[in-house]
């Protein structure tokens, strides 16, 4: 008589998805309760309540809330350095400028997205070593692909080539993650987010002294492009 492994549904599979299901409960409660009351007043009990799981069984998932917050900071902020993968996607069929545009306007609609959790995590990662530690590697990864982006804008001649790439990522990432701060999470100013990102990118584009490029991109059927990059 045949089994049923546990990958095609039989008890061992379902023991795995309630397990899963479980462990991802605990994940959004405790986004909630970081959001509304932020790290240092939310009590393990707090996300077992809000989860609907025992107490007890948040330990068999995570060691403590120090832990889960972790792995959710983790996400939000890969969530984020992730938009500069737009800007080197050349299969994308749009040009580099554009690529650009694209990349700078996604960040900043994750970041309105998180911006309850962005402001605990900033918060946790000024006095907690290792939330700042995990964010500095993740960020060091950010600034590498900040750097080949740049390096694209230069061979193909859409930005300043005196720029050093190196230096110039430093500034930008320092300049995107301040202003999204101070604007979503600090409320220090009140603009229209279509407004803002116009701005932003206007003000990117002129510092890196970044073209459009004419004739970097031709026209193909049905009105798509084709980047010559």
């Amino acid at each position: 008589m045949a089994t049923t492994s546990p990958a095609e549904g039989g008890p061992g599979g379902a023991r795995a998805r309630q397990r899963a299901e479980a462990r991802a409960r605990l994940l959004r409660a405790a986004k909630e309760v970081f959001e509304e009351k932020g790290f240092l007043d939310v009590r393990v009990a707090d996300i077992a309540g809000r989860a609907g799981v025992s107490h007890g069984l948040f330990y068999h998932y995570f060691d403590s809330k120090k832990e889960i917050f972790g792995e959710l900071a983790a996400v939000v902020d890969r969530e984020l350095t992730d938009t500069i993968d737009v800007m080197l996607d050349r299969s994308s069929g749009t040009t580099p400028y554009e690529r650009l545009r694209t990349s700078v306007r996604v960040h900043f609609e994750r970041y309105r997205n998180e911006a309850r959790m962005m402001a605990v995590i900033e918060e946790v990662s000024r006095y907690d070593d290792s939330v700042r530690a995990a964010r500095k590697t993740l960020h060091a990864t950010e600034r590498e692909r900040i750097v080949r982006a740049i390096r694209q804008l230069q061979e193909h001649d859409l930005a300043d080539r005196r720029l050093d790439p190196e230096i110039a990522a430093v500034a930008i990432e320092a300049l995107t993650w301040n202003f999204a701060e101070r604007w979503l999470v600090r409320g220090e100013l009140d603009c229209d987010f279509d407004t803002c990102v116009d701005q932003f990118f206007i003000m990117l584009t002129n510092t890196l002294q970044i073209k459009k490029g004419p004739g970097s991109h031709k026209k193909l059927p049905g009105g798509r492009t084709r980047s010559r990059t």
